[in-house]
């Protein structure tokens, strides 16, 4: 098979264009992610931020664990979740973290896999857990201690799942 005969084979073309498809969806989708933050957001409030991360709901929602795509965002004084497709939102006010950690399970389930696992007092001062399965985990527990505990001694004990 010659150049010419390889470039009109149809079975790679039709890879190709499926691949670049895919490519061109997932740029768009964090774009539009970037984009819902930094409108959300002045600039100056954003420590840190990752997208594709794995959110599996809180330990007080019903049933077994969710899981959610979507972008999660270090601020000054919060940590705040959105899903990529699902009006879902999230945010965790710094002062209410009580324990942050490693753990996989979520909700009396097994994972599979390690997620960090943050506990924290929600409006009724009920304490609740929400995992997150981040890339680079190491680095954002440590971001989060930074930022959001500041010397402030986070509860050694936590319950079982």
């Amino acid at each position: 098979m010659n150049f010419m005969e390889g470039l009109t084979n149809p079975s790679w073309l039709v890879f190709a264009a499926v691949f670049l498809g895919i490519l061109l969806a997932l740029v768009v989708l964090r774009n539009r992610e970037a984009r819902r933050i930094s409108e959300k957001f002045p600039r100056e409030r954003i420590v840190l931020t990752s997208f594709g991360v794995n959110y599996f709901g809180l330990e007080s929602e019903p049933g077994r664990p969710l899981r959610s795509i979507g972008a999660l965002v270090l601020l000054r004084d919060s940590l705040y979740y959105r899903a990529r497709f699902a009006n879902r939102e999230l945010t965790i006010p710094g002062a209410a973290i009580t324990h942050i950690g490693v753990t996989d399970t979520h909700k009396g389930k097994p994972l599979h896999q390690y997620v960090v696992a943050i506990r924290f007092l929600n409006a009724d001062g009920k304490e609740e857990k929400a995992a997150f399965r981040i890339p680079l985990p190491a680095q954002w527990t440590a971001a989060i201690k930074a930022t959001l505990i500041q010397g402030r001694t986070l509860n050694p004990s936590v319950p079982p799942d």
